[in-house]
């Protein structure tokens, strides 16, 4: 005991001294160990041909991260069958049809065709004291178009439409009156100034004449088609026409020269139809 009270500095030195021997001993042996394995990391992180990998597109994780962020919105409005199911009909053949594909969109304008009211001048008859104008008449207008008739009007330079006689209504569904105020120049050959009324309308005010006739554009008729099923046809739809279809009436409102203006009978909806092209709807296939 007396010699380790003496000595116990010296032997704690020793140890340390061994221990720091057996660590070093150890870090030598151990080197290799580590170098071997850097050089397998070292391979691993750079390929064979010594380049290094392929840097991340970063702009494609952005994106992904800004997506997360802020992910797209379910239409739950418009497309969504569960919350908004589509309804369905069946045609007259037994077709199914998408509740999209029926209704007046389905409406096609195949051709819109002008209306005339041709008149041509006759000659003048009556007597001195009541002169009249005889002109020859084609209304190419009407549920009944009419061939040439002739038609006899007095000259008169006061007369209106109130006050016409039945002698001056051309039409009487449209309401068309044909005033005749005077006739000008040589007997032979005289000119008629005339006016054309129509009520809503501003009146047409002309010259007839042996050489000159007169045209006016009374009206528009349209070839309409359903183009769900082909045998829905109104080749002479004008104003007032009736169409029913898909379980509901449209009637016309006005036919222009370049579209057809519909109102359905179910809820007032006013729809115009544009000018398309003039193709018949393909047969529908019967279902098997």
């Amino acid at each position: 005991m007396e010699f380790l009270k003496n000595h116990y500095e010296k032997i704690v030195l020793g140890l340390m001294l061994l221990l720091m021997a057996t660590g070093a001993v150890v870090l030598v042996l151990e080197g290799g160990s580590v170098q071997e394995r850097l050089k397998e990391y070292r391979q691993l992180v750079i390929g064979g041909d010594g380049k290094p990998p392929p840097q991340e597109d970063l702009e494609k994780l952005r994106n992904i991260l800004t997506s997360a962020a802020k992910p797209s919105q379910a239409d739950f409005v418009k497309v969504h069958r569960i919350f908004n199911p589509m309804a369905w009909y069946v045609d007259t053949n037994g077709n199914l049809i998408p509740g999209t594909k029926v209704g007046v969109s389905m409406l096609a304008v195949h051709s819109i065709t002008p209306q005339r009211l041709l008149l041509e001048f006759n000659g003048i008859g009556g007597t001195a004291e009541k002169p009249s104008l005889s002109v020859k008449m084609v209304q190419e207008f009407g549920r009944s178009p009419q061939s040439k008739t002739t038609k006899s009007v007095v000259l008169n330079a006061t007369n209106t439409p109130a006050t016409a006689t039945s002698a001056n209504t051309l039409d009487p569904v449209r309401k068309l009156v044909l005033l005749a105020r005077e006739a000008v120049g040589p007997t032979e050959s005289p000119e008629v100034k005339c006016e054309l009324h129509e009520p809503g309308k501003e009146p047409l005010k002309f010259t007839l004449s042996k050489a000159q006739a007169f045209s006016a554009v009374v009206e528009h008729i349209a070839h309409i088609q359903y183009m769900v099923e082909t045998n829905l046809v109104w080749p002479r739809a004008r104003k007032d026409t009736p169409m029913t279809f898909a379980g509901d009436t449209n009637i016309v409102v006005d036919v222009t020269a370049s579209n057809v203006i519909v109102r359905a009978v179910s809820n007032d909806k006013v729809t115009t139809i544009p000018l398309g092209s003039a193709q018949q709807a393909p047969p529908a296939a019967r279902k098997q």
